[in-house]
């Protein structure tokens, strides 16, 4: 089982209010279980614990994943539009330089 399904549900159980961030369908969420890193496109449907908790650099999520796995998850924060265009996030980000 991979480890977002595993944290989805735990987050469903332990913190609601994280999961329906994450999890609600209200940003659009990828996440990488090879390096580990995040990508949350903003939407205009988001509410405000949402958009608080991304401007914080997903804080809370960051802090979760390292409860559960013991590992640190790195995160990157883009508007909807953006996180759209792209097809393959690990090609996005290290040929940039952004995540090594």
């Amino acid at each position: 089982m991979s480890r977002i399904v595993i944290m989805e549900v735990a987050m469903k159980e332990e913190i609601p209010e994280l999961y329906d961030i994450y999890f609600g369908g209200k940003v659009l969420f990828h996440y990488e279980e090879e390096f580990p890193f995040i990508v949350v496109g903003t939407t205009s449907s988001m509410g405000r614990e949402a958009a608080i908790e991304l401007l914080r650099g997903c804080e809370q999520f960051k802090a979760y994943h390292k409860h559960l796995f013991g590992t640190e998850v790195k995160s990157f924060v883009m508007d909807d539009k953006q996180f759209k265009k792209v097809d393959n996030w690990i090609n996005y980000f290290h040929p940039n330089g952004i995540y090594r």
